[in-house]
């Protein structure tokens, strides 16, 4: 983790938040809070891309969210005291974050900002029911093409891979190997193409 910065805001940010925000960058691989931490930022990610995860008694990583560029998370740790499980950069990564006591006051004491957090909110809620409905998918062909429809934009349902392939295993709730065995067969068979940084349909 490096030293604070002068904040760079999305022109989206509510206003509210823009005084609270501070900048901060991490390497690939550091850890932005772990269970069991006392709650005190929120975060935005401004690059780059994180993942929530748990770790099972065997020490493997259960991956639970990727949050990627323009997204918050932790914010259902708004109500609770302690983080509930790590956030870890998948790559170098630069943050916002926000004082969790003020995001609360503001939610308190500001009906418009809370208008604008509970859309906010909504939007994430949409995205991760979409997730879910990928995850309950069996095959690994499935959720990859399931994947590309949802996230994909322009009429080849394109995806900037803004991580690596192991990043995007985690979040199809795959094996890395699985999933490079998938791909290799879904561009053998002239479904999918892919290139160094981006993955779509053919």
């Amino acid at each position: 983790m490096t030293h604070a910065m002068r904040p760079s805001f999305p022109t989206d940010l509510p206003a509210a938040l823009r005084p609270l925000g501070r900048q901060i960058a991490y390497s690939k691989d550091d850890r932005v809070f772990r269970k069991g931490d006392t709650v005190r930022f929120v975060f935005l990610v401004l690059d780059g891309a994180l993942r929530l995860s748990r770790f099972a008694r065997d020490g493997s990583e259960i991956a639970l969210h990727r949050a990627c560029r323009g997204e918050f998370f932790a914010e259902a740790a708004l109500d609770a005291a302690c983080y509930h499980c790590d956030a870890i950069a998948s790559q170098a990564s630069t943050l916002l974050a926000f004082p969790a006591d003020q995001v609360r006051e503001l939610l308190d004491q500001d009906p418009a900002f809370a208008r604008q957090w509970i859309a906010l909110l909504t939007r994430q809620l949409h995205a991760a029911r979409t997730r879910v409905e990928r995850l309950a998918l069996k095959s690994a062909a499935e959720r990859v093409l399931h994947y590309l429809h949802t996230e994909g934009q322009g009429p080849r349902s394109e995806v900037a891979l803004t991580g690596s392939l192991k990043d995007l295993a985690r979040e199809l709730g795959l094996t890395h190997e699985s999933l490079y065995r998938t791909l290799a067969r879904l561009q053998r068979d002239g479904v999918v193409t892919r290139g160094e940084h981006d993955l779509g349909l053919a």
